[in-house]
Order: C-alpha cells, then sequence, then structure tokens
C-alpha cells in the first residue's frame, strides 16, 4: 500500500519542534510542517486580532470591550495552533500528545525552557544550572516591573535558558547524519531568535504605554456631564502639545490650589481633569453667567449650568491656561485658585475606557 503524503511527511517532523514554532507566534508551527495556508492563515490572523486590540483598547474611537474580547479570542487561537501544530506533524493527524518519557528529546526539554526558564534543565536533572536560570528569569523579571534598564534581560535568559538546554541535552546528536544535524542546529537558532524578538516586544509593551498614555480615574462631579465620578480615562502624553480651547486635560495641580486640600499628604500623585478656556496672552471674564474670551462669548454646550459667580477680566499670564470645570457651581478651578502652568499639564485626555456602558472620545 503506497503511503499517503501526510504519513511520509510526519516521518521527518519532530512535533514538539512544531509546538516550539507556535508557542513563539500562532501559525509558525504550521509553516514548518508546510501547511502552508494554514500557517499563513493563523499568522495574518494573530496579527490582525493584536492589531485590532491595541487600536480598541487605546484608540480614540475603539471600543474598550472588543479590545478584552479579542484578546481572549486570540488566546484560543494561540491554544489552537499549538495543539494543531502537535497533531499536524502525526500519521492521520492524531489528537493524542505523547511526553517523551526519559530523556529522548531534545525539543520537549526546549519547550519546557520556553514556559520557565529552567523547566528544562530541571527536566533534564540538570538542578545547578535549572535553579539558576529560574532564578534569575523570575528575579529579573520581577525587579523589570519597576526598573525599565532591566526589561530587556528577561528575554535574553529565556532565549538562553533555551539554546543552552538544547545545547547540552545528552547524546543530542546520536544517529544524525550531517545534513540533519546542520537542520538541527538551524531550527534552534531561528527558535531562539524568533523567542528573544517577540519577548523583547512583549516585554517593551508596558514601558511604551507609560511614555504614550497616562491613566487618570475622575475623582468629583467638577465635569459633569462630561465626565461622571469613576470614569477612568486615557491621556495621551506628548511633550509638544500645546493645549487648545476646549481641550480636557489632565494636570498636577498647581500650589494654590493645594492650600485647600483637608491634609497636604492627599497632594501626593494627585491629578486634576479641568477644560482648557483661555490660552495665554487671552483675556478672560466671566459676567452674567457667560465666559467671554477678550470681548467675545464662549459658546458651551458642555456646560451643565451658567456661572453664577463673576470673575475677571484678567488676562492669562505666559506659559499659564484658564481652566475650568463643566459643573460651574460645583468646580474648584482656576476662578478659585488661579491659572495652571504649562510645566503641570500631563496632557490631553482623549478617551473614557473604563466603565463599558461609558466609552466614549473625548474632543
Amino acid at each position: 500500500m503506497k503511503p499517503s503524503f501526510q504519513s511520509s511527511r510526519s516521518t521527518h517532523l519532530n512535533p514538539w519542534l512544531a509546538v516550539n514554532y507556535s508557542l513563539v507566534f500562532p501559525g509558525l508551527g504550521q509553516l514548518y510542517s508546510a501547511f502552508w495556508w494554514k500557517g499563513i492563515s493563523l499568522v495574518l490572523m494573530a496579527v490582525v486580532m493584536i492589531g485590532y486590540a491595541t487600536w480598541s483598547i487605546f484608540g480614540a474611537h475603539g471600543q474598550t470591550m472588543w479590545g478584552f474580547w479579542t484578546i481572549g479570542c486570540f488566546l484560543m487561537v494561540y491554544s489552537f495552533s499549538i495543539l494543531d501544530a502537535y497533531r499536524g506533524t502525526q500519521p492521520g493527524y492524531a489528537s493524542r500528545i505523547s511526553v517523551p518519557q526519559g530523556r529522548s528529546d531534545p525539543w520537549y526539554a526546549v519547550f519546557l525552557s520556553q514556559l520557565l526558564p529552567g523547566l528544562g534543565h530541571l527536566y533534564l536533572q540538570q538542578a545547578l544550572a535549572g535553579g539558576l536560570f529560574l532564578g534569575t528569569g523570575l528575579l529579573t523579571a520581577w525587579l523589570a516591573n519597576s526598573i525599565p534598564q532591566l526589561v530587556p534581560i528577561p528575554p535574553l535568559i529565556w532565549a538562553l535558558s533555551c539554546y543552552h538546554v538544547y545545547a547540552s541535552f545528552p547524546h543530542r546528536t546520536r544517529g544524525k547524519s550531517g545534513a540533519n544535524y546542520q537542520a538541527s542546529a538551524d531550527a534552534i537558532a531561528r527558535l531562539v531568535i524568533g523567542l528573544l524578538v517577540i519577548r523583547l516586544c512583549l516585554g517593551s509593551i508596558p514601558g511604551w504605554i507609560q511614555r504614550a498614555v497616562e491613566q487618570c480615574i475622575v475623582p468629583s462631579e467638577s465635569m459633569a456631564p462630561t465626565l461622571q465620578v469613576g470614569d477612568r480615562l486615557f491621556v495621551r502624553r506628548d511633550q509638544t502639545y500645546r493645549p487648545n480651547i476646549g481641550d480636557i486635560i489632565v494636570f498636577t495641580p498647581p500650589d494654590e490650589a493645594l492650600l485647600d486640600l483637608p491634609e497636604p499628604e492627599t497632594a501626593e500623585n494627585l491629578l486634576y481633569v479641568k477644560r482648557v478656556i483661555g490660552l495665554p496672552g487671552q483675556q478672560i471674564t466671566v459676567k452674567e453667567g457667560r465666559v467671554y474670551v477678550g470681548n467675545r462669548p464662549l459658546t458651551e454646550a458642555y456646560a451643565q449650568a451658567t456661572s453664577a459667580y463673576g470673575w475677571g477680566p484678567e488676562t492669562v499670564p505666559e506659559n499659564s491656561y484658564f481652566v475650568l470645570g463643566d459643573n460651574r457651581n460645583n468646580s474648584q478651578d482656576s476662578h478659585v485658585w488661579g491659572y495652571v502652568p504649562e510645566a503641570n499639564i500631563l496632557g490631553a485626555a482623549y478617551k473614557i475606557y473604563w466603565p463599558p456602558s461609558r466609552v466614549q472620545p473625548l474632543g
């Protein structure tokens, strides 16, 4: 009986190498097994999901919950890709996963080291190396959360652990021809490089988010009805940003605003959210329930009520801004404590990202 193409192909494919490839990124294990359309489809699907989830969560017009649902779908695709990569190397697409007994497959040891550095060494009973890789990997991953300079170190340890467990695997060259040995050397090189690149990208995401976006929780009703207490905002960090009239900005309160706080220690990490009304050099007046910029009344559809107080006329100083809350008569703002220095401004609030019923762009 003539063997099928799948049967002949599976004789020279290692299932745990396929799993390792798909563990790096969905679809790579299928490409290794020459399931080209399935592999390309999984890779493209994963890339699209990552892009859509990022836009949904951080984009001004994205729906945050759709982003979280997309992440869940990505994890399902990721899990399917790993299982399918193993099954694709088996005759008849067998579904049973067989864990190698003893120390018979270096790629299984590499798989364990992808999960946790040093785990493959412990599988090989190399306790010293396993303990060193596991301890340094977990310690540097923990320290990298507070020390950004350490972010590249954990991926390097993960990659080095995978390479070292493969290189130190006992009798890994037994029975291999020169061509097979070279193919395995190329495979571990591709795997380590892919692992390093992907983990470096993943490790840099929290730092990128922290540099690009600030998160803020609305603490009071001073910006009602636009913002409600408990709304969570994304604030775009941009050193070149210059506020315009009508922008909702987030800033650290000026010293004059802190005088009204009940306890001085509550000022630490305190952020205010207000709307820009006056730019440097503009004359601001509040009278008869209206705000005037120069001699022109400001159209304010966002204001909850007309102002019950008078203010000015005064000219906004250089490098400062005049801000008011939309809830004019229940807001501690520039009409109470003065101007906001430009240096205090973190950026413009551009999205309510939580709770789900309140998700919307700002501005």
